[in-house]
Formats: structure tokens, sequence, C-alpha cells
């Protein structure tokens, strides 16, 4: 049997190991006692022949197991909680909506925090909930409870900027084309435009709000589109200067063009890529983020370790499984490290490669990020209907490469440990070092993943030199 999907009110997704761990290491379960229970989990819904199962079904299921493997006083205590699979819904009036790290962090970062500040005070905000085991709340307790941590967390003008982040909210819509609905105008919509071209989150709230008091100091109920973006690209030139506005018109020809982009970002472990993709998805609108670690886990759930073992291990030892014919037992260590990687990487460039085609034919923008995106083995047959964007993030400084090590353990509650990653620390280093010869070698823009801002700055001004030149080559 294939794949299990958790069946939810707005679609389903595939069943995920990861969350049923996520939800056992805080108890204090040891990793692999945690993942043995979502292993058992995930098989027990295939034996009994549920290709869906629903959040309820899932539910009974891993606490049987967990009562089964760990003991019924952890298996209480996981029931008090709301699962990481489990919806919390926000009650406003008489309507619901799942709740939302992601837009909890968009309101966090209006009221001025930083991208990694806002993402993570959501996440305490969530972890808080699933623990009090809430499954309902309303909109205003939640918004008094995230003012609560957030004025803990940064103290009382912060506190107070999230509170009055809407006091200039009202009735004033913008008017798309002759026969489309009008739409509210949104400050967040358009300072998460102004964070696309670089602008940081509080500057961008800043202009947006300023954009929108000039409208209602001006009385108007309504502004057409093109207007709007007029003003935005005069008060840019103004404020920010002549390359920012370029830049804000450059990226808004991206979001009105039949055109996609396929945005690249490669890179070791431990160097900020997931962050640097969720920042530029976000900043441009794109909604699909594809790691390449998905894909390889797909991969091992179809294929079985005899006939795919470089599959079947991190890709810094990869070279392990390598059979001594395709040189184990031969060459240096650094051969057999990059060979382990470069059939792990071309395997997992199948799928990546599908993703990619799908993506073009469909129309869709994607951003795809992973050590396995390695530019020269993800080229396909529609690369001319989409605009490709490759970069490659590094972390020079050694120190602070390990340091992330540990960060990542203790953000994950030792899901993902440092030791693993320190004791194979030369292999991560010696395979950043060919992916940089390699990007130099094919001209692949590299990103310093030193400062997740500077890295956002970076990775724009890369696409936009992109969207130059091909502004350059139709002109």
């Amino acid at each position: 049997m294939g794949e299990v999907f958790v069946r939810l009110r707005q679609g389903r997704w595939p069943l995920s190991k990861g969350l049923l761990v996520e939800a056992l290491l805080p108890l204090g379960v040891p990793l692999e006692a945690a993942q043995a229970v979502a292993h058992t989990v995930e098989e027990r819904l295939k034996g009994e022949g549920r290709a869906e199962a629903t959040p309820r079904v899932l539910r009974r299921v891993f606490l049987e197991e967990v009562a089964r493997a760990l003991g019924r006083e952890v298996a209480e205590r996981l029931a008090r909680q709301t699962l990481p699979f489990e919806e919390i819904q926000v009650v406003e009036g008489r309507r619901r909506r799942p709740f939302s790290k992601g837009l909890l962090a968009r309101s966090l970062e209006e009221a001025g925090l930083s991208l990694r500040e806002a993402h993570e005070l959501a996440k305490q905000v969530e972890r808080h909930l699933r623990e009090e085991g809430t499954r309902r709340i309303s909109a205003r307790r939640l918004e008094a409870l995230v003012a609560q941590e957030l004025g803990r967390v940064k103290g009382k003008a912060a506190r107070r900027r999230y509170l009055q982040r809407q006091a200039f909210a009202g009735e004033l819509f913008v008017e798309e084309a002759e026969g489309e609905p009008r739409i509210p105008f949104s400050k967040g919509i358009l300072a998460q435009s102004l964070m696309g071209i670089g602008l940081s989150p509080e500057r961008a709230y800043r202009l947006a709000r300023e954009v929108e008091v000039g409208l209602r100091q001006e009385g108007r109920r309504g502004i057409r589109r093109d207007e709007l973006r007029e003003l935005v690209y005069q008060t840019l030139l103004k404020e920010a200067g002549e390359e920012m506005a370029r830049r804000y018109l450059l990226l808004r020809h991206l979001r009105r063009s039949a055109r996609p982009v396929h945005i690249l970002i490669g890179g070791v472990t431990g160097v900020g890529k997931s962050v640097l993709a969720s920042a530029l998805a976000y900043r441009l609108g794109i909604t699909h983020i594809v790691p390449s670690d998905a894909v390889r886990e797909v991969l091992r759930a179809i294929l079985s370790k005899d006939l795919l073992p470089t599959l079947h291990h991190s890709t810094f030892e990869a070279w392990k499984a390598l059979p001594s014919e395709m040189g184990r037992g031969d060459g240096t260590h650094e051969d057999r490290v990059m060979g382990g990687f470069l059939d792990q990487v071309m395997k997992v460039a199948v799928g990546l490669r599908a993703i990619q085609e799908r993506s073009a034919l469909e129309g869709t923008s994607i951003v795809l990020e992973g050590v396995h995106v390695v530019p020269r083995y993800l080229d396909h047959p529609y690369r001319e209907r989409v605009l490709t964007v490759p970069m490659l993030v590094v972390l020079q400084d050694e120190k602070l490469h390990r340091d992330r090590f540990l960060l990542r353990d203790r953000e994950t509650a030792h899901a993902r440990p440092q030791e693993k990653y320190l004791v194979h620390f030369a292999e991560i280093r010696l395979i950043q070092e060919h992916l940089l010869l390699w990007a130099r070698e094919e001209g692949v823009p590299v990103i310093p993943g030193e400062d997740l801002d500077e890295a956002v700055e970076k990775a724009l001004e890369v696409l936009v030199a992109y969207l130059k030149t091909q502004e350059g080559a139709r002109a």
C-alpha cells in the first residue's frame, strides 16, 4: 500500500511521522522510541487498508500505540494535549478558521518583529495552545495571549504596537480590472510586497501605513490597482531611492507574468536554506516550497534499502552504502564522500525534475531547497517556460556552522541531535567546498548564510538581476 493521507477540512495531507515524533519528544520520550511508535502507527494504518485517516482516527491509533509501547502514563499525558496533526479553531463571531503560525507570524512582523522573531514567537504560542489541549479559541482571546507573550519577551512597547496594529483599519478598497470584484486594501499585503524588494519589516510596514494614511486623508474610499502601484512607486522614489523603486516594478511584473519563477536554493545542512526559502517565498507570494529531503523521504518509502542503498543515509554518509565496485574501497576518502553524495543527488534529482516539469506545465511558481538542489542535475524539457533562478547558500565561518547544529538541536527538542552532524562535520564541509567550486564554474550566485537579513537582501538582488537580464533579452 502507498502513502497514508490525513483528511482535513481544507484538503488532505500526507501523514508526517515527524509530527508524531514532535508530539512525543517534549514528554521526555527518547528519539529512537518516538520514531519506532510513529513507524508502528503508519504500518498499522496501512495494515488496516486505510488510504486516508481523519484526525480523530489518527489520534485514537496514536494513543493506543503510545500506551502499548511507552505505557499508559505517557499516553494519558499525551491525551491531554491537542496533537500536531489536529486543527485549532479560531472563532471570530460566526466565522471559524484554522490557527495558522504563518498568519500569526505575519501579524507579528507588522508589529515590528524581525522575520525570525515573529516565527519563533508564533511557534511558542502554538506550543502553549497545544500543551494546554486547546481545540477552540476566540480571536480576541488569542490576540490577548499573543500580546501577553510578546510583552514578556520583547517588552511593553512591542505589546502596544501589536495591539494597535489595526488602529487605522477601515473600509478602503482596491479596484481591480473592470468586471473584477474590488478587495479591501491591506497594509500587510502591501508591506509584504515592499519586503519583497528588500525593505526591512519595520520600514516596509511604515511605508505601507504612510500610503494608507495618505489615502484616508484624501477621503478616498477606493483606488485602482494601477493607480496604487504608481503611488507606491513614487513613494519609494522619495523614501528609498530609484533602485528600490525599480525593484518594486520588476517584482510587480513578475507577479503579473504568466511565466512562473523557479527558485533553486542549494547548500549543505545547517547553512540556513530552509529559513531563506521561507523568507523569499513569503516576500514573493510563492505558496509552494519543496524541500529536497521530502522528495528523498518519498523515494525511501517506495524504494527499498537493498535497491537504492545510498538513499537511506544522510548525504554526508551516503558513501558508506556504496558497493565496492562503485569505488567505496578505492580512492581517497574525499572521492568516496563525493561519490556517495552524487549518487544520492542523481537519484533525488529524478523527483525534483518531475516537480519542476509539472510546475512549469501548470504555470506555478515554486521554491526548491535542499542539499540535493544542484543545478547541473536539474535541467528539464520545459525550462524555457519558466524563469529559473539558482543560488547556493554557504557558511564560511566554521564555528558559526557548528553552533547552528547546537541551536537546531535545542529548537527541535533533540529531534535533530547535533552529535550526528558534528561527527560528520568534516564531510559536510567537504561537500560545501565542492558545491562552491561548481557554483563558481557555472556562474551560480553564492549567498552568505551568516546573517538572515543580509541573505534575503542578497537573494533579492540576485532575483532582480535575473529579471533585468530577461527584460533586456526581450527588449
